[in-house]
């Protein structure tokens, strides 16, 4: 009759089987290669390649991974530092415990074919159970434990050996979390935002002298451990800025509004004594400048809305052209010219410098749209005829009516008033 095996693969023999080899089998399930292996025996499962490592067991007397107790996970070739699975494969779905120890540089989860499974991180050992189904902790509850050294901060203990009830925790963003027991002597722990020191007070804790120096608009002293008495002098120059609270000229000298260099406005709220700049107290969105005189300001792209009065003597329109155009400003072209919006007002002159026939025209209203009443004067001092033109609008010749370019002899003056938006009216001398 033939042999059965149980869980651990050890052969159970029939009664009367084996006929003269029984004693032989029976040695062989009870030493090192079987019954030894699932005790005490130590297996090596290397990781030769990155992929999964699976061991099986079988009916077989002989020596197998997946019988011992301990499994000792090694890397090699391709497989070191490969994160992957051990898997208890085909035979192996049975109640067991093994001891993992984790050899690689990288983390091996032990597992059955289905579950979840235990990963064990590099370098680390545990121990686990194989339930049938699923790989679970071998254990994870302890009555009581004594750990040989302290836990360290990264394992979620304290690095320290003993912890009393007046331990504090300090942390500073930077390294790992200190936990000291508060001093007696009155030290002070501080940190660079890498480690911590401790120091002792210089002395018994009482500031023996203070001094703050004037040039700083302060001055004051105190000895003795008092609140030090701090007056505001009058030698501060300058423009006193503060956290959005005015102060007041009975507390704060008589120097501290006098404005030095130059004082950028830009949402500021802005305070003033006899039309002086004194003090920047805060900000704001909207800056109001109320019956108050600014000295030769320079304004950057200002806008004016609309003013009630003012003096513009000075200013020009373009550069060079007086605003309000108390000249008649000449715009000298010796070859054919269109006409610009910015030629209103002004005079087309062909100088005498440049004897050839010329044709200025007036732009159409679409691509210039001149006001009603733009006037726009030519003038002609060559002996060759200058074209007055216009595009798809329509210029009538005064009092004749007729439509059409005109010709501009030599010394003549012709002006063109705009009457609607898409006709003009010419006038002048010299004009046919």
């Amino acid at each position: 009759m033939a042999s059965t095996y149980s869980a651990l693969k050890i052969e159970l023999l029939e009664t009367g089987a084996n006929s003269g080899t029984w004693g032989t089998a029976t040695n062989v399930n009870l030493g090192d290669a079987v019954l030894g292996e699932a005790i005490t025996g130590s297996a090596t499962v290397d990781f030769a390649s990155d992929a999964d490592v699976t061991i099986t067991l079988t009916d077989s007397a002989t020596t197998q991974a997946a019988r011992n107790l301990r499994l000792n996970i090694t890397e090699s070739s391709t497989g070191v530092g490969s994160v992957r699975n051990l898997i208890l494969g085909s035979g192996c779905q049975i109640e067991k415990f093994y001891l993992v120890r984790n050899n690689g540089t990288g983390a091996k989860t032990v597992k059955n074919t289905s579950g979840t499974g235990i990963s064990v991180p590099a370098g680390k050992s545990t121990l686990v159970y194989n339930d049938g189904t699923n790989v679970v902790d071998g254990a994870s509850y302890f009555t009581s434990l004594t750990l040989g050294s302290a836990l360290p901060v990264a394992s979620g203990g304290t690095s320290l050996a003993t912890l009393t009830a007046n331990n504090v925790i300090l942390g500073n963003g930077t390294s790992a979390p200190l936990f000291v027991a508060p001093s007696t002597s009155g030290n002070v722990l501080t940190s660079n935002g890498t480690t911590w020191s401790s120091t002792a007070p210089a002395t018994s804790g009482t500031v023996t002298a203070v001094s703050v120096a004037s040039t700083n608009g302060f001055a004051g002293s105190s000895s003795g451990g008092a609140t030090p008495a701090l007056t505001l002098s009058t030698s501060i120059t300058g423009v006193l800025k503060g956290n959005g609270t005015a102060i007041s000229a009975a507390t704060a000298g008589t120097d501290y509004v006098t404005p030095t260099g130059t004082e950028t406005l830009t949402n500021k709220t802005i305070a003033y004594g006899s039309n002086t700049l004194t003090d920047v107290v805060g900000v704001t969105a909207t800056q109001t400048l109320t019956n108050k005189t600014l000295t030769s300001p320079v304004l950057t792209t200002p806008q004016l809305g609309t003013p009630s009065q003012g003096v513009l003597s000075s200013c020009t329109v373009d550069g060079t052209d007086a605003v309000g155009f108390r000249n008649i400003p000449i715009n000298s072209n010796s070859a054919a010219y269109t006409t610009v919006l910015a030629d209103s007002g002004k005079v087309i002159f062909h100088p005498s410098t440049d004897a050839n026939a010329r044709t200025f025209t007036i732009d159409s209203n679409a691509n210039v749209p001149y006001p009603l009443g733009t006037a726009i004067t030519f003038i002609n001092m060559t002996s060759q005829v200058v074209t007055i033109a216009i595009t798809s609008d329509t210029m009538y010749l005064s009092s004749a009516g007729t439509t059409g370019s005109r010709s501009l002899a030599q010394y003549g003056s012709a002006t063109c008033i705009k009457m609607t938006s898409t006709t003009w009216l010419i006038s002048g001398s010299g004009l046919t």
